[in-house]
């Protein structure tokens, strides 16, 4: 029952949607995409060719009582049929820390996500800290398939404004259950 509400949310937040006017937090934007479901989200776009999007989103759908969060990649970067993947957060994009996270999402094909109860709260701990310490950006570090080309896709994601973002998503999401 969980899992699918997420996909639900997943559908109806990423799909085009049309969101409420979106509260900004230095890089982090607070939207409502329809109904009562929530997100925080941080977008980066480049352009070559055509314009690409990523995304990291941490969602809450008060009427099921859950928040996810979803890790979209830019469009056809990601190709990995495992059902579980090994997702490593890191403040430095090329030295490991002992601070450094390391969680196990799942796999939706063409992004990732984790709607278990703690994985999302440690996250925003995580960031929240990092933000605190004086760190600009987070790495995401997953991996793809061995045959894929690249082994591993990497997401940089700006910290600027998202321990004030989390307490509006935190406040509003718990407000509406």
């Amino acid at each position: 029952m969980r899992r699918l509400g997420l996909y639900a949310a997943l559908a109806l937040c990423f799909v085009g949607f049309p969101a409420t006017a979106a509260e900004r937090y230095g890089e982090w934007s607070l939207e409502q995409p329809s109904g009562s479901l929530l997100a925080l989200s941080f977008k980066r776009s480049i352009t070559f060719n055509s314009r690409a999007t990523s995304e990291l989103a941490f969602v809450c759908n008060p009427e099921n009582k859950y928040v996810g969060v979803i890790l979209i990649p830019f469009e056809g970067t990601f190709k990995n049929q495992q059902v579980v993947i090994p997702v490593v957060i890191q403040k430095n994009e090329d030295q490991y820390d002992h601070s450094d996270l390391l969680q196990h999402w799942k796999n939706g094909l063409d992004y990732i996500f984790s709607d278990s109860p703690d994985e999302p709260e440690e996250l925003a701990s995580y960031l929240k800290d990092r933000e605190v310490e004086g760190v600009k950006s987070v790495h995401f570090y997953f991996p793809n398939d061995l045959d894929a080309g690249k082994a591993i896709n990497h997401m940089v994601i700006d910290l600027a404004g998202f321990s004030v973002g989390v307490a509006a998503f935190t406040s509003r999401c718990e407000e509406a259950q």
